[in-house]
């Protein structure tokens, strides 16, 4: 059976393909042939992980990065990974996927540590996250307050040195032999006064003593008495408490029954009992007080218009006066 030339060009392309493609995997550690499952895992930072970076569990190869994705479009915060591993490898709920970097030289791997569980992950789970930190981080980490603290004590230093410098250059040299000559002046003044305070108690020696004596003396008679200086206490304090809660007691019942004696007249009173009681419920007698007040305060009008009316001096002729007046006033109010 012959082949015409473009199928024999079909086949040798197809079988270019096919070779290409299994040596571009193998140059990936990608083995076409083996079964593999998917699982994601979900990082936060992916440092050093690209496609085809290695899985391993326990240092042994399982299998590879296929892609690094972003969970969400835009937002770089939550980074998908997606892992081909070996389907003959079991992996419990509950496995974590860690980012491990080797120290200064080495390639980033992904470390599988498998859970202890009967209950194993499916095709397209996803493996909790870890990240292992590397040392050079750690050194990091350790380093930065060590610089910084370093900075610090750098820039206190600096500023020390230049105090120095101001105090010991031509002024400050002046003020630092002035500032001695003071001490000096002080410690002279010093050794006068103890020297004085020396004299002095050499001097009163004997009038000291005799004071601490008798300090001696009266404590000790207050130390001997001490018993019956406490029950003579005791008694003026019984004393005082008795009055004061005798003088108490009386005065509270005293106001307590006075309290009870203006209440029951103050209840009479709203009562209108007796003459309070009257006055203060009645009101007649405001309203006759009133009237008379009134009628008082017009005869005393009266009087005073027409005084002829009501007082008369005359022995004769004291009716016709009185009528005389009476006339006078009808005139005026018929006005």
């Amino acid at each position: 059976m012959k082949y015409s030339r473009e199928i024999k060009v079909g086949l040798f392309t197809v079988a270019g393909l096919a070779l290409l493609y299994l040596g571009y995997n193998f140059l990936r550690g990608f083995n076409p042939l083996t079964r593999y499952n998917v699982y994601y895992v979900v990082f936060n930072n992916v440092s050093g992980v690209v496609q085809s970076t290695q899985v391993t569990i326990n240092g042994y190869k399982v299998g590879q990065v296929e892609a690094v994705n972003m969970a969400s479009k835009g937002d770089a915060s939550r980074l998908v990974v997606s892992l081909f591993v070996d389907k003959n490898i079991k992996l419990p709920k509950g496995t974590k996927a860690t980012i491990v970097t080797p120290a200064f030289i080495g390639t980033t791997d992904i470390v599988i540590s498998p859970a202890i569980g009967d209950t194993y992950l499916e095709h397209k789970d996803t493996l909790e996250s870890g990240y292992e930190e590397t040392l050079t981080g750690a050194i990091q980490k350790i380093v930065t307050p060590l610089k910084d603290k370093s900075e610090q004590v750098l820039a206190t230093l600096d500023k020390v040195l230049i105090s120095m410098n101001d105090l010991f250059d031509s002024t400050g040299a002046q003020k630092l032999a002035s500032g001695i000559n003071d001490f000096s002046g002080t410690l002279n003044n010093m050794r006068n006064i103890t020297g004085r305070m020396d004299k002095l108690t050499a001097d009163e020696y004997d009038k000291l003593k005799g004071i601490l004596s008798n300090m001696e003396s009266i404590t000790r008679n207050l130390k001997n008495n001490n018993e019956a200086i406490t029950k003579a206490l005791a008694n003026v304090s019984k004393i005082t408490d008795s009055v004061a809660a005798a003088d108490l007691t009386a005065t509270i019942h005293h106001t307590r029954d006075v309290m009870r004696a203006f209440s029951g007249t103050l209840e009479k009173i709203n009562r209108g009992e007796g003459s309070l009681g009257k006055l203060a419920n009645d009101d007649s007698l405001y309203v006759n007080v009133n009237k008379t007040s009134a009628e008082l305060n017009l005869l005393l009008q009266d009087i005073q218009k027409y005084p002829g009316r009501y007082f008369t001096v005359s022995v004769f002729g004291g009716t016709k006066r009185a009528n005389k007046q009476d006339k006078r006033r009808e005139v005026e109010r018929k006005k």
